[in-house]
């Protein structure tokens, strides 16, 4: 992990730390010794959105693959990739809004490009190492941040109620589709469990909600008036996930629906209140 990464709510749980960038193959014998399995779920971010495609190769697509690579020479046997499905930009009108694991790769952008990439290195690794590969394709995650409170995805318009200012939908526009972290982490561990996971993808999908909904529940929870929140009318989702694959095979029921978000948003106003 980073030297600046949070592990506060991990001691206790980690057997050691290997501090250092995650594409520096320097770090990799540290990181690797004794292993049972990979779970890849590292991106340089600052590579991305510097536009320097030159680092972003080097240091995510690059350090990806060859990471996979150095697992596999010190004898590690299975890989659990964190993709996204960010993977999933493009959709194809034959799929008819339902989008399942077969659907093709046809990412927006340089992030789902780059997980894209590594997923066919993966399945490459798959077939031709006999390593055990599965790729988890989350969409954004939500759940209390324990040690950075404001990293946890809808904290924004949670902290203008606090701050008590009123919550535009203009503040944090549109909408998307959400999976609790606790059942990312589930199907990490189910994944590298179970051998009929090997060799595939699993779609993590829970449910679509405006993004001011966040802020609504939190209205809620401190007992705030309804119209501290602007409703946000505007369109349903246009495309869904299939998620029958991640409920079958690895036993994750993505089924917190509205009830996830409510109860994630009372928490973080617990939280984020002064005692």
């Amino acid at each position: 992990m980073r030297e600046t990464s949070p592990r506060e709510h991990i001691d206790g749980h980690a057997d050691r730390y290997a501090i250092g960038d995650h594409a520096d193959p320097s770090i990799w014998p540290e990181l690797l010794a004794g292993a049972d399995a990979l779970v890849h779920n590292s991106v340089d971010w600052d590579a991305i959105r510097s536009g320097d495609l030159e680092r972003h190769l080097e240091a995510n697509l690059g350090g990806a693959i060859r990471l996979i690579a150095a697992a596999r020479e010190a004898g590690v046997r299975r890989v659990c990739f964190i993709s996204s499905v960010a993977t999933l930009h493009d959709i194809r009108p034959a799929w008819e809004g339902v989008i399942d694991e077969d659907h093709p790769l046809r990412p927006g952008g340089l992030y789902g490009a780059y997980k894209a990439a590594v997923e066919a290195h993966l399945w490459s690794a798959g077939a031709s190492w006999g390593m055990h590969c599965v790729a988890l394709r989350p969409c954004a995650i939500y759940g209390v941040e324990p040690t950075v409170l404001d990293r946890s995805f809808g904290a924004k318009p949670i902290r203008r109620l606090l701050e008590h200012r009123r919550v535009r939908k203009s503040d944090c526009p549109g909408g998307g589709k959400f999976v609790h972290r606790d059942d990312v982490a589930l199907a990490a561990v189910r994944s590298l469990e179970r051998d009929e996971a090997a060799g595939r993808a699993f779609n993590l999908v829970d449910c679509y909600a405006k993004h001011t909904r966040f802020a609504q529940h939190a209205a809620e929870a401190l007992g705030l008036p309804a119209d501290c929140v602007e409703p946000d009318d505007g369109p349903p989702a246009k495309n869904r996930f299939d998620v029958t694959a991640a409920r079958e095979v690895l036993g994750v029921g993505l089924d917190r629906g509205d009830a996830g978000l409510r109860e994630f948003a009372h928490a973080f106003v617990g939280l984020a209140q002064p005692a």
